[in-house]
Order: C-alpha cells, then sequence, then structure tokens
C-alpha cells in the first residue's frame, strides 16, 4: 500500500522594504504561487480520477469531499483528507494520490461480493464513528458501521481487507450471525497476518504485525492474559494510530512517561490517527490508565 511520510509545512511570510523605486519598477513579477487550498486539491483528484476513470462521474462536494457515481449506478462518498498533509509537503505526489484512490475504485465497486474470510476487526476511538457517519447520510439511507464497544474510549469497526484498501461494512450487509462476529474477525485477521513481533528500544516495547493493524492485537486475547509480554508491573499500552502498538510495565515510571510522549506526538502527525489515551490490561480487559 502507497504510504508517504509525515507532512512538514514550512510557511515564509514575505517581507521587507524595496531597495528604491528604480528596482521597483524594474522587478519581473513573481509568479503566483500554485493554490494549495484543501478545495483546489480536491478538484485536482476528481479531475485526474475523471481522466483515470472515464465510466465514473466525480463529483467535488466539499473541501475534502468527492461524489462517485459508478457505472452500475451505485455511489460512494471518497474523503481526501487523509492525502492531504502529502500533498502540501510535495505538490508531486498528486499523481500517486490519484493512483492509490483509483486503484482501490476499480477494485472494490460494482456490486462485489463480500469475502466472509476477510472480515477483520480495526480497533477505533469513538470520534471515528461520529466524524464519519455524516457520509452515510448523505446518501439518503438510514444505515450504520458495523461497530461494537471495545471499551469507554475504544470501538471495533469491522471491515472487509481487499487486496488495496480496508472496506468499512455497513448496516445492510450480510455478515452472518452477529454473537460471533467479534470471533470470527479476529481468527481472519490472525491468519492474514504476518508474524507478530516484539522489538525492544529504549524504555519500551512495539508489537509489529504488517503495519496496518497492530491496534487490532489489543482483541488477541491470549496473547495478553498467558503470559507472552512480560513487563514490570500490569501491561500498559498506548496505540495512538492504527499501525503502532507500543508497551511499557505500569511500575515503570520512565516508560510510562515515554509512552504519554510518544503516543501525543503520534497522535499530532498521523494520517490514521487513534488516541493519545494510555490503557491497562486488568481482568482480562484493556481499560483507560491512570495513575492510583
Amino acid at each position: 500500500m502507497f504510504r508517504l511520510l509525515a507532512i512538514a509545512v514550512f510557511i515564509f511570510g514575505l517581507g521587507g522594504a524595496l531597495c528604491g523605486s528604480a528596482m521597483a519598477q524594474n522587478a519581473a513579477p513573481k509568479p503566483a504561487a500554485p493554490d494549495q487550498s484543501p478545495r483546489a486539491f480536491t478538484e485536482k483528484v476528481a479531475a485526474g480520477l475523471a481522466a483515470k476513470l472515464p465510466n465514473y462521474k466525480f463529483t467535488v462536494t466539499g473541501e475534502f469531499d468527492i461524489l462517485r457515481r459508478d457505472p452500475d449506478g451505485g455511489e460512494a462518498d471518497l474523503r481526501t483528507r487523509n492525502f492531504y498533509d502529502d500533498y502540501q509537503r510535495d505538490a508531486a505526489n498528486l499523481d500517486k494520490i490519484i493512483d492509490l484512490i483509483a486503484t482501490a475504485t476499480t477494485s472494490n465497486c460494482c456490486g462485489s461480493k463480500l469475502d466472509l474470510a476477510r472480515i477483520v476487526p480495526v480497533i477505533k476511538d469513538r470520534a471515528w464513528i461520529t466524524d464519519s457517519r455524516p457520509a452515510l447520510k448523505e446518501k439518503g439511507l438510514d444505515l450504520d458501521f458495523v461497530f461494537e464497544d471495545f471499551n469507554d474510549q475504544l470501538v471495533i469497526v469491522y471491515a472487509e481487507d481487499t487486496e488495496h484498501n480496508t472496506r468499512y461494512l455497513t448496516s445492510n450487509e450480510n455478515i452472518g450471525d452477529r454473537k460471533d462476529l467479534r470471533a470470527r474477525a479476529v481468527d481472519n485477521l490472525a491468519r492474514l497476518l504476518p508474524k507478530i513481533e516484539k522489538q525492544t528500544m529504549g524504555g519500551f516495547s512495539m508489537l509489529t504485525a504488517g503495519g496496518d493493524y497492530e491496534a487490532s492485537l489489543l482483541l488477541f486475547d491470549d496473547m495478553w492474559r498467558d503470559g507472552q509480554i512480560k513487563v514490570d508491573g500490569d501491561i500498559v499500552v498506548a496505540v495512538p494510530a492504527k499501525d503502532m502498538l507500543m508497551v511499557v510495565g505500569s511500575k515503570d515510571r520512565k516508560g510510562i512517561a515515554l509512552l504519554r510522549k510518544l503516543a501525543a506526538e503520534e497522535v499530532a502527525k498521523s494520517r490514521y490517527r487513534i488516541t493519545d489515551t494510555l490503557f491497562v490490561y486488568r481482568n482480562g480487559r484493556f481499560v483507560k490508565y491512570g495513575r492510583k
């Protein structure tokens, strides 16, 4: 999956007096800077998609919103916000962004059948549900995402893991018995993920598993309760982004402080941010961590 580095935007002010009226008269006018506003960016993406996929229709409906109409009459709302930072960092990334969205569009449209064996659980913060629901309501359909509570701060959103992207499921889809959905989704994810690895660095450990679903490792109950993760005290974790899971012991005060700092920094810059809240594993559950 195409992934870009975090944004580094520098805004330079224009200032300084002219060195004389003659110089002002002779100086060639500077060309206007290209428009990099959210709306202009989204319009460029829509134009690029229309050129690449002429059988589809793309209409800009907001700063970061594009309405896609498919050849079979279906519609979808595309959000460009997650790619805007990459574009601001380097406008040359625009073509790659368009290619990524086009690939995801053609691999996932037009009534493709849901693959039950690729339903996976995705950890999100509650704000994600609130922020994403308007895209469903704009279609005029009484739909919601398929999700359930994980704890007071986090939810489990169910999705179909496809070759090119993660498609979040909605309440009108046939996903089978909801009673065992979580167990089935966790089993699917365990089968799809590469080997889980633990990397220990200064003051904490990090679990890695391919770079897409690290936060969802919180759902692997056996890993947390069977002593596979050894720390000083209770297990404390941070999941600031979907691809980041950091671990430290509750008795390691320096490690806790470092985890808080790193989680806050990651939430501030990550395209796939979740939360800077820390969680502790107690009585078989992850709950919000707070010093006693």
